[in-house]
């Protein structure tokens, strides 16, 4: 019995020996990884760069696990980086060691994922932004990696090199999200875009270029004006760029000039009708710039009188100051009138009526009625120009059938819909300078 016994204990040795000896024997060696020849210039220590306090501890583990990856020991620098953030999930340098780790495994996305929010407030951080920008990089946003290099780029060398061989890309895709957020409608996405545009690529043609649609989106006709200049200015502008810039600078900018550009345009492309209106317009702007002052106020009245509307057709249309008379009409109530000039050459020309021919009353002090006053403009082609096929009978529709006068109105585009004609309302002075330009090109 004693020796069975003596048996079990010495089996029992044994059996815990080999029990340590397994315990002694179970941990792995650390897994190294070859890493990348174009990683490795990437991973710099994690507190390069960093300005912010660190606790002793902390920096001991980040540097003991910056060498582990530098061996390409990823796991563990991995599980080093994991730990730290478990303690303190704000240690931004934590946070760049992990994401080298993402960088050496081909973890690019995750990279990115994990500092660019966390970087935005440390562009100099060269550690964390040299990872970053090398892992956008691989991910093929060549606009976040050239801004990460280009912020370190005075730091680093590396930087500076990837930052030179990624500008032009950069600069050619920044320029197309800023035109597909145009497209799209993001105003302010595009507004942010454009300026990082103008501070890598001041003076870019392209730039320039992206300014002026924003500001046409944004209805800034002083900053879309200042745009095409500088284009024109550069040479080479579009078509559609010298057309855009005759209109804006007869709206907003010297109407002299836009006068100008816009009778240039016309002898270069005499069969282009969108110019041969624009310089018809021109011309109609220019001359309300010269037009008395007394004339010049009527364009805001709520409601026109038949003096008034006399008065602003006969400055607004040359052609009834120089035109043919078809005899002398004589009427009693405008001998003191201020714009008896104007009102009887209107009457002579047979483009107004009085309102009373018996008793040769003119009527000027009463309200200029909106059937009335395009029967007036209707007249015009007739009378004045070399007629026009819209109108319809010779010498247009009487005053009087005032269906037949909105009916020629909307042939000849003088209002835009039936529902605009309203022959009984009194015209406005902005509703009758609008009538009267578009009645110009029936009559040149």
């Amino acid at each position: 019995m004693n020796a069975v016994r003596r048996l079990a204990a010495a089996l029992v040795t044994v059996l815990a020996g080999g029990a340590c000896m397994t315990t002694a024997i179970v941990e792995p060696p650390p897994q190294v990884a070859e890493l990348e020849a174009g990683i490795r210039s990437f991973l710099r220590e994690p507190l390069l760069g960093y300005e912010g306090n660190i606790p002793e501890q902390s920096r001991d583990e980040l540097a003991g696990a910056s060498e582990a990856l530098a061996r390409g020991e990823v796991k563990v620098a991995r599980g080093s980086a994991e730990t730290l953030l478990d303690i303190d999930p704000t240690l931004l340098p934590a946070a760049v060691l992990l994401a080298q780790t993402h960088l050496a495994a081909g973890e690019v996305e995750q990279a990115v994922d994990s500092l660019a929010t966390l970087l935005a407030a440390h562009p100099g951080y060269t550690a964390g932004q040299l990872v970053y920008a090398r892992a956008a990089e691989r991910t093929g946003d060549a606009v976040a990696a050239y801004r990460a290099y280009r912020g370190i780029a005075a730091l680093d060398d590396v930087a500076a090199e990837r930052a030179a061989a990624l500008e032009d890309e950069a600069i050619r895709e920044l320029g197309g999200r800023i035109a597909a957020a145009l497209d799209a409608g993001g105003v302010s996405d595009a507004a942010a875009a454009l300026e990082v545009l103008r501070e890598w690529a001041p003076g870019e043609t392209a730039a320039v270029d992206l300014g002026r649609r924003l500001a046409r989106t944004r209805g800034d006709t002083g900053a879309e004006l200042a745009a095409i200049r500088e284009l024109v200015a550069a040479g080479d502008a579009p078509l559609e760029v010298l057309h855009r810039q005759a209109a804006l600078e007869l709206e907003a900018g010297d109407a002299r000039r836009g006068l100008e550009l816009y009778e240039q345009l016309a002898q270069r492309h005499p069969g282009n009708s969108e110019i041969a209106a624009g310089l018809t317009a021109a011309r109609f702007t220019w001359r309300t710039r010269l037009l008395p002052e007394n004339v010049r106020e009527l364009f805001e009245a709520s409601s026109l009188l038949r003096g008034d509307f006399a008065a602003l057709t006969a400055w607004l249309v040359p052609g009834v100051r120089t035109g043919p008379a078809g005899g002398t009409v004589i009427v009693s109530d405008i001998l003191e009138h201020p714009h008896r000039r104007e009102i009887a050459w209107l009457l002579n020309l047979g483009l107004m009526e009085p309102v009373d021919a018996a008793v040769r009353r003119f009527a000027p002090d009463n309200y200029m009625r909106r059937g009335p006053a395009l029967a007036t403009l209707l007249r015009m082609p007739g009378r004045i120009g070399g007629g026009a096929a819209c109108v319809g009978e010779a010498g247009g529709p009487a005053a009087e059938d005032l269906d037949a006068v909105c009916e020629a109105a909307l042939r000849c585009r003088l209002i835009p819909e039936p529902e605009a004609c309203r022959p009984e309302r009194a015209i406005t002075g902005p509703e009758a300078v609008e009538a009267l330009r578009r009645t110009l090109h029936l009559i040149q």
